[in-house]
């Protein structure tokens, strides 16, 4: 909440939003703007760096955001570890986490695969995501539900599943 509020604050994103601190306060779609924002304008992370001050533990951690993953991704299913996703831009799988709760509770109910939209940032040993999910609502076909699974299968197989970014 910190850097979307130095975001906001900086550069007048979005003018509904005085301060960003509470996500639980605030419209989530107000802060998607904010968040669209930086994620277009990664080079903000070491702006917010120079001016913030953070322990060295998290100093790390916010610097490390500059190797996110912004997409379009197939929750695939929900494992023990995380859940996976799968971006649309390319072939890879990520076991992400929620920070609150599991993905998996999150969507607690809906089938998979689901589409979604968010960003993937590490933290600390995990893939979490940065911002809000976006669910977008749209019927997977059989066919394209068993291409995910085999897509899945062979990452496990290949012991291609990243954790970590």
């Amino acid at each position: 909440m910190p850097l979307l509020d130095y975001v906001n604050q900086t550069y007048r994103v979005n003018p509904n939003l005085a301060k960003i601190e509470n996500p639980n306060e605030s419209d989530q779609q107000e802060i998607r703007i904010v968040s669209t924002y930086l994620w277009n304008h990664p080079e903000i992370i070491d702006q917010y760096l120079t001016v913030a001050e953070l322990s060295p533990e998290h100093r790390k951690i916010v610097a490390e955001w500059k190797h996110f993953v912004k997409d379009s991704f197939i929750l695939e299913r929900h494992l023990q570890k995380g859940s996976v996703f799968m971006p649309l831009s390319n072939g890879k799988l990520y076991i992400v986490n929620g920070i609150d709760s599991s993905f998996e509770e999150m969507f607690a109910g809906m089938p998979l695969p689901i589409l979604l939209e968010t960003t993937l940032i590490p933290f600390k040993d995990k893939i979490i995501c940065s911002d809000i999910v976006i669910n977008r609502n749209v019927t997977i076909g059989r066919g394209y539900i068993e291409a995910f699974k085999e897509i899945y299968m062979t990452a496990k197989k290949e012991k291609a599943i990243c954790t970590s970014l």
